[in-house]
């Protein structure tokens, strides 16, 4: 005798499969291999010449904002003053900021371009993108503190800060994907995106 909510066509109550189900307990359908993953298009890796231009682009760029910048805060500080001449104290910090500041300024610059865009607007403007050495994704956070202190802090010591900077950068000549010191310290590289 059969229950009367048992459905003998039912695939979950035992009955045979209806069209595109399959049984209970029994083998699932059959699943389909995932797609292939395409290849990764050919690199195009950024030659010296054209990072060069883009840390130039860079440095002007910088260079405006922090002059611009400390001539704002020199016209407040002497409209909040009253126009009185700055102390010895004052002018040896304005002195020192001014001279040891660089390297801390591009630092910032380097970094906040890096991690929000993958590239500085020196690097947007020659075509050019840091980019994570071993899937060419995005950086990751350390990624782009790391590449910046190695490139940008040295450069807080004047003259001395430049050349080590200069120097660690044409390391890229003995890499075969033209990687500077700072791009093996932080796992990345630099590419061409047109």
């Amino acid at each position: 005798m059969s229950s009367p909510y048992w459905n003998p066509r039912d695939p979950y109550q035992g009955g045979p499969p209806q069209s595109g189900g399959w049984s209970y307990g029994g083998p699932p359908p059959a699943q389909q291999p995932p797609p292939p993953t395409p290849p990764m298009p050919p690199v195009r890796y950024a030659e010296f010449g054209i990072r060069l231009v883009a840390r130039t682009i860079d440095a002007v760029l910088a260079f405006i904002a922090a002059f611009t910048f400390f001539v704002v805060l020199v016209l407040f500080t002497e409209l909040a003053t009253g126009g009185g001449s700055p102390t010895d104290a004052e002018g040896a910090l304005w002195g020192s900021l001014f001279l040891f500041g660089w390297g801390l300024l591009l630092f910032f610059y380097d970094w906040l371009y890096l991690i929000t865009w993958g590239r500085t607007l020196g690097k947007m403007m020659v075509g050019i993108k840091v980019v994570d050495a071993t899937d060419h994704g995005r950086l990751s956070q350390g990624q782009a503190i790391g590449r910046s202190m190695l490139f940008c802090l040295p450069q807080s010591l004047p003259c001395l800060g430049h050349l080590f900077s200069l120097g660690e950068s044409m390391a890229m000549f003995g890499d075969e994907r033209g990687r500077a010191l700072h791009d093996r310290v932080a796992g990345t590289i630099v590419i061409r995106t047109r």
